[in-house]
């Protein structure tokens, strides 16, 4: 059977084309609750379902104090949902890494675990590119200026273990992701579980905590309402 590349154009002309192409069979992805990973994990499994039966994938989540452990909470969330919706036998792992430090240092090193463990060659990541530079640095700070338009990142690119990695999203931004969750019609069933929001107790801004919701007033919230509509 060929395996297809679909591809998917928002209102705004931007396009993605989404494959998993062979041999690749054991997949790791990383899942944090948020709106982009989980409509990412939500059209890997439907694509695997059809084109790529004989996959495996293995999800890994990083969760730390400053945020109240809460990525742990979300990401089940969102993974039990899917798993609801799709009736899927394709997840065979979540790794959830709890970690005091700087959780991007130990995910790396536990997903180069996982890569061990599980036979991993192929890695799909939900990272989206920033709005345009005039309309992100209204959001206020931070941003992470390595995602700005013209950031030169590639979609796919290989580590120096021979594992593959795709970002599908890095040349759009959320409107994109937005669109998706229109497309699969999933903004009334996934979307409201997700939170995009990164309001932890080290802010300088004047938020409460928010608890299980949206901040509001965070950068990443109001990506999120700019792509979205709302929170």
């Amino acid at each position: 059977m060929q395996i297809p590349t679909y591809t998917y154009t928002d209102p705004f002309d931007q396009t993605i084309e989404f494959i998993i192409p062979a041999p690749h069979t054991n997949i790791c992805i990383s899942i944090s609750g948020g709106a982009d990973s989980a409509i990412l994990l939500y059209m890997l499994i439907k694509y695997c379902e059809q084109y790529r039966p004989d996959a495996e994938i293995h999800i890994i989540t990083a969760s730390n104090p400053l945020k109240g452990w809460k990525n742990a909470k979300w990401s089940t969330n969102v993974i039990d949902t899917i798993l609801h919706l799709t009736k899927t036998n394709l997840i065979k792992s979540h790794h959830t890494v709890y970690s005091k430090q700087d959780p991007r240092q130990e995910l790396t090193s536990t997903e180069k675990m996982i890569q061990i463990k599980h036979g991993i060659t192929f890695t799909i990541d939900g990272t989206t590119q920033n709005p345009a530079v005039e309309i992100s640095d209204t959001f206020g700070p931070p941003t992470l200026k390595k995602r700005n338009p013209g950031h030169g990142r590639d979609i796919w690119w290989t580590s120096d273990t021979g594992v593959k990695y795709f970002v599908p999203f890095m040349h759009v931004d959320k409107r994109m992701v937005a669109h998706l969750y229109k497309h699969f019609d999933m903004l009334d069933t996934l979307f409201p579980l997700t939170r995009s929001c990164e309001w932890h107790n080290s802010n300088t801004f004047d938020a409460a905590n928010p608890g299980d919701g949206h901040c509001g007033q965070c950068w990443w919230c109001k990506e999120r309402e700019w792509a979205f509509g709302r929170l």
